[in-house]
């Protein structure tokens, strides 16, 4: 199975049932969306950006969400995702320290 890696704005479009000037303005709107830009800036889009546009359109028309309230609720899973690497950095810090902790007292023993 060869998964492609770009996709152009049209097989985007398609693929979603989207309007191209929909996922440019959206472009402009969410930060989350920027596509790569090749060949006389032609969109390309990766799986990241198709997984941004899946979630933006699932806010603003499954869920009924205004632009604003779709950017906020974006912005605030960012943090989320971000709270959780640093909360699993502390955790894995902190046991290491205490499992080096616990060497060091084990070679003092002997």
């Amino acid at each position: 199975m060869n998964k492609k890696v770009y996709y152009s704005i049209k097989e985007v479009s398609t693929m979603l049932e989207l309007k191209p000037y929909i996922l440019r303005y959206w472009e402009t709107e969410f930060k989350e969306l920027c596509p790569r830009k090749h060949n006389g800036n032609r969109r390309m889009y990766t799986n990241k950006d198709i997984n941004v546009i899946k979630t933006i359109k699932h806010l603003l028309y499954d869920k009924g969400f205004t632009i604003k309230g779709a950017k906020k609720t974006l912005k605030s899973k960012d943090e989320l995702k971000q709270l959780k690497l640093e909360f699993n950095e502390t955790i894995d810090s902190t046991y290491i320290i205490s499992t080096l902790k616990g060497i060091i007292n084990l070679i003092k023993d002997k």
